[in-house]
């Protein structure tokens, strides 16, 4: 859905809503300077997928697992690989943060940020929860708050001024730190093919050539083995409470749905239409199966927890279907490594 909307510059600025905050902010911000993107195109110039299992870093009590690189990464990769000039920002004092995000908005220039979902009251109570990596785009001033467009609504909302330093200056893990972000320009004729080949190749060396063992193909084999034990290292109770999480990751919070793997897969199959590549169509669909042995292993998890399933139903299986994402995200890699390799040279 869409909804034209005026900026503090009297620009129109159409709001769409998106699979994604992170990468629907970033193609909002790159269509504001004229350069029509899709989502997954971000996504994947951006080298968005990712996966990490973060045993040290806990939300609510539980590890926190990762389907996607690090808050504003894919904004930072794409504006480079696509010959924009950008600006990041944190800041240690709220009222700097606010200030300069008012000085910017001001001057006519739309900005994005990570917040605290819980903090934004726009959201029903029951959507409201406590994470610190919820991505927004400020429009403009109204009276006591600022116009806001919120990739995942349908429409753009009006934020009290309270609720937004609240939920920029949050505390917890992965806290935003008043996190800004905008282009300044971006190459209305950039080169998206070599875009394309460098966010390949780079999300195929962070899935397959990290060598600590909590991220990339490593992570997800060493998750799906903990997985397999889980109900006897763990107690039934409290490995349900863990798988749980690891679901909810994938599922809800800002994925996409299968951990991100549709949304790679449309890039894919959008890519191998910008370069004529068989090869990259058929990654394409391979992605897309994978996505559904992730939603296989989603509802295996859901059901466990829930009691419902039957005897087949056991964290060993579970586990068992990480397995099999495993092994097939590392020949996929494999391959699209070779690929972009050739299409590079």
């Amino acid at each position: 859905m869409s909804e034209t909307e005026m900026t503090a510059g009297g620009k129109p600025f159409v709001h769409h809503h998106a699979a994604h905050c992170e990468t629907g902010v970033t193609a909002a911000l790159f269509r504001d300077k004229g350069l029509e993107i899709s989502e997954p195109m971000v996504f994947g110039i951006g080298s968005g997928i990712f996966f990490g299992h973060l045993p040290f870093v806990k939300w609510v009590g539980l590890p926190i697992s990762t389907y996607r690189t690090q808050p504003g990464a894919v904004f930072r990769k794409a504006a480079k690989r696509l010959g924009g000039k950008f600006v990041t920002q944190h800041f240690r004092n709220a009222q700097k943060g606010m200030d300069e995000m008012l000085r910017v908005i001001r001057g006519g220039q739309i900005v994005g940020l990570t917040t605290n979902i819980y903090w934004l009251s726009y959201f029903p109570n029951r959507f409201r929860f406590q994470f610190n990596g919820h991505n927004i785009v400020v429009l403009r001033e109204i009276e006591n708050g600022f116009r806001v467009s919120d990739p995942v609504l349908d429409k753009p909302v009006d934020c009290l001024a309270d609720d937004l330093i609240r939920a920029r200056f949050a505390r917890g893990p992965l806290e935003p730190h008043g996190f800004m972000y905008y282009p300044v320009s971006i190459d209305p004729h950039p080169d998206v093919r070599g875009a394309c080949i460098k966010g390949m190749l780079d999300t195929c060396n962070m899935m397959l050539k990290i060598p600590l063992p909590i991220f990339g193909i490593r992570g997800i084999r060493y998750l799906a083995k903990r997985i397999i034990k889980f109900d006897r290292t763990q107690g039934f109770e409290e490995a349900c409470r863990q798988l749980g999480m690891i679901v909810r990751m994938q599922e809800e919070v800002g994925t996409g749905g299968a951990g991100f793997r549709y949304m790679y897969a449309a890039f894919l199959q959008e890519a191998a239409g910008l370069f004529g590549s068989a090869e990259l169509d058929e990654l394409s669909r391979d992605m897309t199966a994978i996505g559904d042995t992730w939603r296989e292993f989603a509802v295996t998890a859901a059901r466990i927890i829930k009691k419902r399933g039957n005897q087949e139903e056991t964290f060993a299986k579970a586990g068992g279907l990480m397995l099999i994402c495993a092994g097939r995200e590392e020949a996929l890699f494999k391959n699209l490594r070779d690929v972009a390799s050739k299409l590079k040279s």
